[in-house]
């Protein structure tokens, strides 16, 4: 699933090159009409050598970017949203979120949550190894998890951060989506 995801993608950044080399090229007929004898003037009268290496430029940039910090979102069966501070949530088969990080922190499988500022916060899955209790605050700038087994500390440490307690807490899907649609979707690979 991961290859045909990989190829799915290498095609997406092909066309994507396709379309903003052209756009390129675009430019720079428009600004060389506006400035004769300029450098865009001279580029730009070798169409296809311009179209062919602003594509290639393009091309690396994304593919690139692809799997840089904000640009990886998985690769087929896996799925992935960054959070900040060099953090992401990732999920596996649709089913299992977690937040899993070199450091301190082990992996902690979560069910709904927040992301807001610079914090985590939510409900841990119940089939979380790693630490006990049922609530979770994550925070980014720290790398700490404080992990709660009653509501109450829970909302009292969400007090303190000034951290919204009374809100909908959603699952990865929306985040998902909230993150990786619209231009992102149609922009980027």
């Amino acid at each position: 699933m991961a290859l045909f995801h990989l190829l799915f993608e290498l095609i997406k950044i092909s066309i994507l090159s396709c379309i903003y080399a052209s756009l390129t090229l675009l430019v720079f007929k428009i600004i060389a009409n506006y400035k004769p004898n300029s450098w865009f003037d001279r580029v730009s009268k070798k169409k296809l050598k311009l179209w062919f290496s602003s594509g290639l430029c393009i091309s690396i940039f994304l593919f690139f970017f692809m799997f840089s910090h904000f640009g990886d979102h998985g690769l087929g069966d896996s799925a992935r949203i960054p959070i900040g501070h060099g953090k992401a949530i990732q999920e596996v088969d649709g089913m299992q979120a977690y937040i899993q990080d070199e450091g301190p922190i082990s992996m902690i499988e979560i069910d709904r949550f927040i992301i807001a500022d610079d914090f985590v916060y939510g409900f841990i899955s119940e089939g979380n190894e790693n630490y006990e209790g049922s609530y979770f605050v994550y925070d980014l700038v720290n790398n700490s998890v404080k992990t709660f087994e009653e509501e109450n500390d829970y909302i009292n440490l969400l007090k303190t951060k000034k951290l919204d307690y009374n809100t909908d807490y959603k699952d990865f899907g929306y985040y998902y989506g909230q993150y990786w649609h619209g231009w992102r979707f149609w922009l980027l690979p």
